[in-house]
């Protein structure tokens, strides 16, 4: 049995995520400045009529200065949120497809060994012989504690 992952690369490294929690990939587009919005949180965006927030994972994660990349995607992701659906884009380096991976070749997250949190990781996948952390949006997306790292470090 297979599931559907999105693999991406941000910060040189190569990510997933459930495809089932992607709605589109789309080209960067112009972000305004909110303020005394969390240092992880770009600003927002208009993506068809919508204003979507937009996050920056490089932020989230606590990764060294971002690095320079010639192109900036957004992946929008959809997060349950109370009672409603929320549409939030995070900012990927590349998209770098959409691939089936077999159940078998998921495993739980090493207890250290990543450059990432252990809390944004959901699970490993095995993926061309390497495995790549599939993120947690749940965590990652966590509209509670994204509220509050302003106040916290603001």
């Amino acid at each position: 049995m297979q599931e559907q992952y999105f693999i991406f690369i941000l910060h040189r490294e190569m990510y997933a995520f459930e495809a089932l929690d992607v709605l589109e990939i789309v080209d960067y587009q112009n972000i305004t400045k909110v303020p005394t919005m969390s240092k992880c949180i770009e600003g927002v965006t208009n993506i068809r009529g919508n204003l979507i927030a937009v996050v920056n994972l490089q932020q989230r994660f606590e990764l060294d200065k971002p690095k320079v990349v010639n192109q900036v995607y957004f992946t929008i992701l959809k997060k349950q949120h109370i009672d409603k659906e929320l549409h939030i884009a995070v900012m990927i380096d590349e998209a770098f497809e959409v691939d089936n991976i077999e159940i078998h070749d998921i495993e739980s997250t090493p207890d250290f060994g990543t450059s990432i949190n252990k809390r944004f990781i959901k699970n490993m996948a095995k993926y061309k012989d390497e495995y790549i952390p599939v993120l947690n949006i749940e965590s990652l997306l966590d509209i509670q504690e994204i509220s509050m790292l302003y106040k916290v470090e603001g």
